[in-house]
């Protein structure tokens, strides 16, 4: 997807703030401007959605739930079932479940990645596991 720049003039005061922000996170003014707008327009359409930190970054979770990635992940092994995930998700409302789920759509490649690091993250810590029982054994 194509990025257009955008100019603005902000107050001191709030290019301070900002900047103090994106230091702390690692970022760019660029990438932390498009975070921010991204986070802003999330929170406008999905209001159930909110982000935290975390050791592997910033991510879009449902406010007092799970992260978008873990719903997403369990939806894909219920086949797409989404009474199933209703059931499986049974104190969360559906209408945040859906909320999660159309993010996920929206931020695609994003979630996906989570999904795939957490994968990778069990198969190594699986593969651990193994190796210092076939040591002790």
């Amino acid at each position: 997807m194509p990025a257009n720049p955008i100019t603005t003039r902000l107050p001191e005061w709030l290019e301070e703030e900002l900047n103090g922000t994106f230091a702390a996170s690692g970022e760019g003014r660029s990438e932390g401007m498009r975070r921010i707008a991204e986070e802003w327009w999330t929170l406008e359409h999905f209001p159930a959605i909110e982000f935290r930190d975390g050791v592997t970054g910033r991510r879009a979770s449902v406010r007092g739930g799970p992260d978008v990635w873990e719903i997403a992940m369990v939806e894909r092994d219920y086949s797409n079932d989404r009474e199933g995930l209703y059931e499986h998700f049974s104190w969360i409302p559906r209408e945040h479940l859906d909320q999660a789920l159309a993010y996920a759509g929206k931020f695609a490649s994003e979630v996906h990645g989570r999904v795939e690091l957490n994968e990778r993250i069990g198969r190594q810590m699986e593969a651990a596991c193994n190796a210092r029982a076939r040591k002790a054994g």
